[in-house]
């Protein structure tokens, strides 16, 4: 067997296996969840960066949906930032068109 077809033939056998790493931790995050700080919006699109942000004292939390709302450090990590942020009451209310 030659090294090409040996390496090709451990690449085909570890492409049938599951992946190893960190899930897509972008879809866990609300697409209409910002930050705001003293200088305006954040535009952050890693969510590891809102989360450290979120904890700063002069960062807002805020909800596109909901232009005044700012939103509590403890619904954001429960909702904004989870897989669970299809059960936020704004996205609903978008949803459903009130």
């Amino acid at each position: 067997m030659t090294r090409a077809a040996a390496a090709s033939a451990q690449l085909a056998a570890m492409g049938t296996r599951e992946r190893f790493g960190l899930p897509n931790l972008r879809r866990n995050v609300c697409p209409h969840f910002f930050v705001t700080g003293p200088r305006g919006p954040i535009p952050i699109a890693a969510p590891h960066m809102l989360k450290a942000l979120m904890r700063h004292d002069a960062t807002i939390s805020r909800c596109q949906l909901r232009g005044g709302v700012h939103l509590d450090g403890g619904y954001v990590g429960d909702i904004c930032l989870s897989s669970r942020f299809n059960q936020c009451v704004f996205y609903e209310d978008e949803l459903t068109g009130r």
